[in-house]
C-alpha cells in the first residue's frame, strides 16, 4: 500500500539495507555442451626459439626441405641427415665458399648444349631472338659479346695472335667450321690478332644458329696459334 511504499523510500534514502520483498530469480540453467580445451599460453617468442633449435639440430621436416629445394629459403644451415644420405653434394659444382650451381643431368645436356646441335636453314620468315633468349644462349658462349654493327646485332670475339700469318690460320679454321654448318663468319685482321663476327642475314640480326656456331668454334683447339693475354699484375 502507499504507507509501505513510503517507508521503503525513506529507508533507502537513509542508506539502510532493505531486504528484497521477493527472492532473486535463479539464473537460467545453461545447456550442457562438450568441454572446450583452452590452449595453454606459451612464452612470447617460444615458437621462434623452437624453430631455430630445430634448424640448428637438423630437425627439418620433409615439407620444409621440399620448399627449400623448390626455391624456398630457410636460411643458412648445416645439411640435414636426409640431405646427406641423398648425396646432394654430388649434384653440385663448387666448393664450400663458392656459389653452388646444380649440375645439369646428362640427358638434358645432350639436348640443351649448343655445340651438340646443328644449324637450321632459314627462309627469311624467322624472327630474331628475343632479348631473354639471347641472354640464355650467351651464357654458353661467354667469350662472345653481343654488339651492334650497321644497324644489326652480331656476336663478336677477338683472338690475339703473334703475327698476321697466325691470324689468317685462325680465320681458315673458323671458316671451315662455319662452312660445315652452311654459315660464314666475318673476319678482320687487326694488328696482332683477328676479330670474328657472326650474324644471320636472313633475320638481319641474331638467330639461334649464330650461338650454335659460336659454341662449336669454342671447341676448336687454337692454342698453337692464339696468344693468351697476360694477366693484369697489381703491385701493392
Amino acid at each position: 500500500d502507499a504507507a509501505s511504499m513510503f517507508a521503503l523510500i525513506v529507508a533507502a534514502s537513509a542508506g539502510a539495507r532493505v531486504a528484497p520483498s521477493t527472492a532473486p530469480r535463479a539464473p537460467a540453467a545453461r545447456k550442457a555442451t562438450g568441454a572446450v580445451a583452452v590452449p595453454a599460453k606459451t612464452a612470447r617468442g617460444a615458437s621462434l626459439v623452437r624453430r631455430a633449435d630445430n634448424l640448428i639440430n637438423g630437425n627439418v621436416s620433409g615439407s620444409a626441405e621440399s620448399v627449400a629445394g623448390l626455391g624456398g629459403d630457410i636460411g643458412a644451415r648445416d645439411a640435414t641427415a636426409g640431405e646427406i644420405e641423398s648425396g646432394f653434394n654430388a649434384k653440385s659444382i663448387g666448393e664450400a665458399d663458392t656459389e653452388h650451381i646444380l649440375k645439369v643431368p646428362e640427358g638434358i645436356r645432350d639436348i640443351t648444349e649448343l655445340f651438340k646441335r646443328s644449324c637450321v636453314s632459314l627462309d627469311g620468315t624467322e624472327g630474331q631472338l628475343e632479348e631473354s633468349q639471347k641472354l640464355v644462349y650467351q651464357k654458353q658462349v661467354a667469350d662472345w659479346k653481343i654488339r651492334k654493327v650497321d644497324g644489326h646485332e652480331v656476336l663478336r670475339r677477338e683472338y690475339r695472335t703473334a703475327n698476321k700469318e697466325d691470324a689468317q690460320e685462325v680465320i681458315n679454321r673458323l671458316s671451315t667450321v662455319a662452312e660445315c654448318e652452311n654459315k660464314k663468319v666475318d673476319s678482320f685482321i687487326e694488328g696482332p690478332g683477328v676479330r670474328i663476327e657472326i650474324w644471320s642475314k636472313a633475320v638481319n640480326g641474331l638467330h639461334m644458329n649464330d650461338f650454335i656456331l659460336a659454341a662449336k668454334i669454342d671447341k676448336l683447339d687454337l692454342s698453337d696459334k692464339v696468344v693468351k693475354k697476360p694477366p693484369n699484375v697489381f703491385l701493392v
